[in-house]
């Protein structure tokens, strides 16, 4: 049941990765309809934020199991510590300026007029996510099919 649960999240990951991507890539070519782009929007951070949340909880997951792995957060450094360390920080940095940044666009007046800093913050949200979100898709794919081997 969890494998299939993992898989689920995996491919929820997997679709946002690509939805971003698309988006942050594919938004010069219509931001001439401001209003199109806002609804797209609208519903992406939706899913963006789920996301966030689903990696943040795998990937928490796996940094207290390789942190256990290696002999307690004082133990020995291991390659799969500091990854999943390293990991589980740089998702949270960017789920902190995501939700920060998401909070001041739903309460924009008028609406999605922010500031030009806030726009920048955006360009890295949209550039990092796609990064991090197939990163932990991919993991949690392959740990649901190596429990399954098990």
């Amino acid at each position: 049941m969890m494998d299939a649960l993992k898989r689920v999240f995996a491919v929820i990951l997997g679709l946002c990765t690509v939805a971003v991507a698309g988006h942050y890539i594919l938004s010069p070519l219509y931001t001439d309809s401001a209003r199109a782009a806002l609804a797209l929007g609208y519903y992406l951070d939706i899913l963006m934020a789920v996301s966030l949340l689903i990696a943040l909880a795998y990937q928490g997951q796996s940094r207290r199991a390789a942190n256990a792995a290696a002999g307690g957060a004082d133990g020995g450094l291991s390659r799969e510590k500091l990854a999943a360390n390293a990991l589980f920080y740089v998702t949270l940095l960017v789920a902190l300026w995501f939700f920060r940044n998401w909070f001041d666009l739903l309460t924009a007046n008028p609406p999605g007029s922010q500031s030009v800093a806030t726009q920048m913050v955006w360009d890295l949200i949209d550039g990092l996510l796609p990064i991090l979100l197939g990163i932990t898709a991919i993991r949690l794919w392959r740990d649901s099919n190596a429990a399954g081997r098990l």
